[in-house]
């Protein structure tokens, strides 16, 4: 894991990286996290029927939450 980090802008762009928008990494680190069954919220204690459904449901549809 030795991998060297990009250090300029032209680096950066060489390497083939692409700027993804936040929603769609919420959604794609929560669809990871679904499938292979760990729990988006561990720390959340006493809403895994109630509200946690709900903002799963939120964040795989791409949904403005606050």
């Amino acid at each position: 894991m030795s991998e060297s980090r990009p250090t300029t802008l032209g680096e950066l762009r060489a390497s083939g990286w692409a700027s993804v928008p936040v929603r769609q990494e919420l959604r794609r680190n929560a669809t990871e996290r679904i499938r292979s069954s760990e729990p988006l919220f561990d720390d959340v204690l006493g809403y895994h029927n109630t509200v946690i459904p709900q903002v799963e449901n939120a964040l795989l549809a791409g949904h403005d939450m606050i």
